[in-house]
């Protein structure tokens, strides 16, 4: 079963900037990130709200569309968001950048739907976003548990509504990868790769969540693609991460860097099939 492979703005969020912390000497454009996602040899940019793409202009939204084609890649855009007033927004944004899928997250600092709320919202815009062709993707996190991200699929129930499965974003509820697997994978039309590695605290009084490159740290993979492969899923498979900042921007860009590689060398060994996930 083969998926098509991309990076994401949230790849490389050191490369981009992360407020709070120093700055890159040249922060990664959108442009940027298109010159390198063909570097790694990749087929799909995500560009999502680190990178905002309803800051540009018609014109350069298009000119960015313009500059995919010619790299032979593949837009999804990408917000926060759920509200139908900005989800029309980004459907305006879509259309500039011929963007065919649009993942979103349901809260904001101001926005805070319950489920049914948002599938409310959602059920609004749907019509236009199936007249565009362009499918949402909602990604799970912890403003929901994943039975209620699942209800919510199955209420809407449309083509053009799927998952952005993460696999490290249901932690915060906490609902480990089995469970967002188990409820998610057969509505997914996206998946957010991130690993990481779970660790007791110096005094061993407590554990954290640090990053890890793919295929690194504790997320299954072999669970992760039989399940998606059962449910017959082929979603675009967008890498993020957390690598941790270390001492400098100029090393921690680097660190970044170093965990793309690995971590798009290692997710290329899945999606091109040399890797057969065992029967879910």
């Amino acid at each position: 079963m083969l998926m098509e492979l991309g990076i994401a703005s949230w790849t490389v969020p050191w490369a981009i900037g992360m407020p709070g912390y120093p700055a890159p000497a040249r922060p990664l454009t959108p442009l940027g990130l298109l010159d390198k996602a063909a570097s790694l040899g990749v087929g799909i940019v995500q560009i999502a709200d680190n990178l905002p793409l309803d800051n540009l202009t018609p014109r350069e939204l298009e000119g960015l569309a313009e500059a995919a084609r010619g790299h032979s890649l593949a837009l999804e855009a990408g917000t926060r968001g759920l509200t139908p007033a900005h989800l029309r927004k980004y459907l305006e944004v879509c259309r500039h950048t011929k963007a065919a899928v649009l993942r979103t997250l349901s809260h904001t600092s101001n926005s805070k739907p319950t489920i049914q709320e948002a599938a409310s919202w959602i059920l609004e815009v749907l019509p236009e976003f199936e007249a565009a062709g362009v499918a949402i993707a909602l990604e799970n996190n912890e403003a929901h548990t994943v039975k209620e991200y699942a209800w919510l699929m199955r209420e809407v129930r449309s083509p053009f509504l799927g998952i952005c499965l993460d696999t490290a974003n249901s932690l915060g509820r906490p609902e480990t990868l089995d469970r967002v697997v188990g409820e998610l994978a057969e509505h997914a039309i996206m998946v957010h790769i991130k690993d990481y590695d779970i660790r007791r605290i110096d005094t061993r009084m407590g554990f954290e969540v640090v990053g890890k490159p793919a295929g690194e740290g504790k997320v299954d993979f072999d669970l992760l693609f039989s399940a998606l492969r059962y449910h017959q899923r082929t979603p675009s498979v967008i890498l993020e991460h957390w690598p941790p900042f270390v001492d400098t921007i100029e090393r921690t860009i680097e660190l970044e860097e170093e965990w793309v590689k690995r971590s798009i060398a290692f997710l290329r060994t899945w999606v091109q099939g040399s890797r057969q996930p065992a029967v879910a």
